[in-house]
């Protein structure tokens, strides 16, 4: 006895809500699962008693499979020669063998011996006889039954043959009651294909005269929105009469693993052995040395664009196309959108019925919205044409699952996209064919241009706009005048300059209206600056550098004489750090000169020539040492210079 599937939810994700519901009478109710499904059944089951009686306890199969369960017990046939199997497998145990004349042998089996090449037709049976101390051997093929006279191997045998006819990917869960009538409830999620989605939208052109009257001017086009949600049954059981919700959004979902046992490994700890099996030695140790390794607007790449109707063939005005009311009253809608936060459910308003293996189609949205037709270009979705596109608002009041559309424009088929996730409100862009007879081309062009030059401390700061610059060049072939709309993503800190106002704004883009005559060629640029800031040194100028920046406004003729006044003390500086540099060369030349005049001096004598020549070093000595002095008093006057010139230079630029 089973209870069947009342209630079904789908998700996304690829799991499925089950409900099953309906009277039971007794005391245990099983079902089975798939193997796969046991961990999300334990996780999420979820069993109730709706009338008096009460839900005690719950069982399963253990995970193993049939041949780790098989081989706990001691009987094991085969699926060509079992009674060849069980005659060797009740070895040793007492059965009664009865021949086909009713004549029965009663003993202990000693086993069976037969010939590989044919085992049934050659096989002898043998059987101890304890009482009349005999084995006697019988022919297999004129036995007729066997009676197992031990308990232990009618329950082996009985073990195995349960084993052997469960299903090796089927698990089943037993719920048992209490005792009575019960009127059960029992719901779980299992893994479950995810339901889809796809739509198809219809592009009508209304006359004013023919728009309904609760519709306002100016949308002179509608489309129909109609949506079919797709889902498999694949479970092993027939759906009928089933409520089916289908859930959109992205609950939050995982595996955890419940159903295998999992036993935590521990430390083995051993026994002490203590047992001496040699005598003991002491020795010295010997010393040991120790040892020294992380397309294009939510759609998929539309198709071309078919021709406007100017340029089609004339149709046969006897052909009927599909309207949108024929298409609306066609599909019956008998689905309730239910919000639920981050997640949004449609509730199928009549029942379900799906064989076991089929896949189903319920409608879940059809609505007629004022609609309008535009064509999109970005560079970096789809180069070199514009994409035709519809825009409309989602004002069905439901969520909207991404999924396929296809398009159909006055009831011939246009093209094909993907509608992005929406919810309701939100707008929607459907791009769904390229237009070939309108070609754009943009260049690219990036600059700085000077912007204003600030002195601050020692440094001329140079303030700068960073200029990116794209060119639209668009050139028609279309046989009348259109609009595209050129959209171009936004760079960070860039504001637009010298370019209109976009006709449409949001985070991240902008989109501008560009008129394009018929068999014509328009432009378009769009220009965005960002302004930065660079500094130099003021002592790294020079009077070409000062003459352009005041050729170009950017510093006036009295900070150019002021500058020049700064630059002329940082000269000044130079000359004397110049001036330092030499005498550090100076003196490095009189210390080589006395250490080569010290050098001389220490073989001579203080007598005759040799005293002479020492005296003449000694003078020339004295002569280095002060000059020595000289280009230390004159250093001293080159930096109390540079200190005073730099005090100058800092007091200027301090005051700028």
């Amino acid at each position: 006895m089973s209870l069947p599937i009342t209630r079904m939810t789908i998700y996304k994700h690829g799991v499925g809500y089950f409900e099953r519901r309906g009277p039971l009478s007794g005391e245990r109710l099983q079902l089975t699962f798939a193997r796969e499904a046991m961990d999300d059944v334990l996780k999420s089951l979820v069993a109730m008693d709706l009338g008096a009686g009460q839900v005690q306890s719950i069982d399963f199969e253990t995970p193993e499979d049939r041949a780790a369960v098989l081989d706990r017990g001691s009987i094991h046939l085969s699926d060509r020669q079992s009674m060849l199997d069980l005659l060797r497998d009740l070895r040793g145990r007492r059965a009664r063998l009865v021949l086909a004349n009713e004549s029965g042998i009663e003993g202990l089996v000693v086993g069976v011996d037969y010939e590989d090449d044919e085992p049934l037709l050659r096989a002898m049976v043998s059987i101890y006889d304890a009482e009349a101390r005999q084995v006697r051997a019988l022919p297999l093929a004129d036995l007729a039954r066997v009676d197992l006279l031990d308990d232990a191997a009618v329950a082996d045998l009985g073990y195995f043959l349960k084993a052997a006819q469960s299903e090796e990917d089927r698990r089943s869960a037993t719920i048992h009651l209490s005792p009575g009538d019960h009127e059960l409830l029992v719901g779980y999620i299992a893994p479950a294909p995810a339901w889809r989605v796809s739509y198809r939208l219809l592009f009508e052109e209304v006359a004013a005269a023919d728009q309904p009257s609760a519709l306002r001017s100016p949308p002179s086009a509608f489309v129909l929105l109609q949506g079919w949600g797709i889902f498999d049954n694949q479970l092993d059981e027939n759906l009928e009469g089933v409520e089916l919700t289908l859930v959109a959004g992205m609950p939050i979902s995982f595996r955890y693993r419940l159903y295998e046992p999992r036993t935590p490994e521990r430390p083995l700890v051993e026994d002490e052995e203590r047992t001496v099996g040699a005598p003991i030695f002491f020795d010295a140790a010997p010393l040991v040395q120790p040892d020294v390794d992380m397309m294009a607007f939510g759609a998929a790449m539309p198709a071309p664009m078919a021709p406007p109707p100017e340029r089609m063939l004339a149709k046969s005005a006897s052909r009927e196309r599909i309207s949108a009311q024929q298409l609306d009253e066609a599909v019956e809608i008998n689905t309730m959108g239910d919000d639920r936060g981050a997640l949004f459910a449609y509730k199928v308003g009549h029942p379900v019925n799906v064989a076991r293996g089929q896949s189903a189609m319920v409608p879940i949205v059809s609505k007629r919205l004022p609609a309008r037709r535009d064509l999109l270009y970005n560079r970096a979705k789809l180069p070199d044409h514009p994409v035709a596109s519809l825009r409309l608002t989602n004002g069905t009041g439901l969520t909207l699952e991404r999924g396929p559309v296809t398009v159909l424009d006055e009831g011939d088929y246009a093209g094909e996209a993907v509608l992005p996730f929406t919810r309701a409100g939100g707008e929607l862009i459907v791009p769904y064919a390229v237009e070939l007879g309108i070609t754009v081309s943009d260049r690219p062009l990036s600059y700085r241009r000077l912007h204003a030059v600030k002195i601050r401390g020692e440094y001329m700061v140079y303030e700068e706009y960073d200029l990116r610059i794209r060119n639209y060049d668009l050139v028609s072939g279309l046989d009348r005048p259109t609009d595209v709309m050129i959209e171009q993503a936004r760079m960070a800190n860039y504001d637009l300059a010298d370019t209109r106002a976009p006709d449409e704004e949001s985070a991240g883009f902008a989109r501008w209206r560009v008129a394009c005559p018929a068999h014509g060629r328009s432009t378009f640029v769009v220009t965005e600056r960002s302004l930065v800031s660079r500094q130099e040194q003021v002592r790294s100028l020079n009077g070409d550098r000062l003459r352009m920046l005041l050729r170009d406004g950017m510093v006036d003729a009295k900070t150019v004489a002021f500058l020049e006044g700064v630059l002329d003390l940082y000269r000044r500086i130079d000359e004397a750090q110049g001036l330092l540099r030499q005498i550090d060369q100076e003196r490095e030349s009189i210390y080589k000169q006395q250490r080569q005049i010290q050098g001389n001096l220490q073989p001579l004598g203080r007598d005759g020539d040799e005293g002479a020549l020492r005296q003449r070093y000694v003078t020339t000595l004295n002569q280095l040492e002060d000059a020595l002095a000289a280009a230390a008093k004159s250093e001293e006057g080159l930096r109390q210079r540079i200190a005073q010139l730099e005090e100058q230079v800092k007091g200027r630029l301090n005051k700028a």
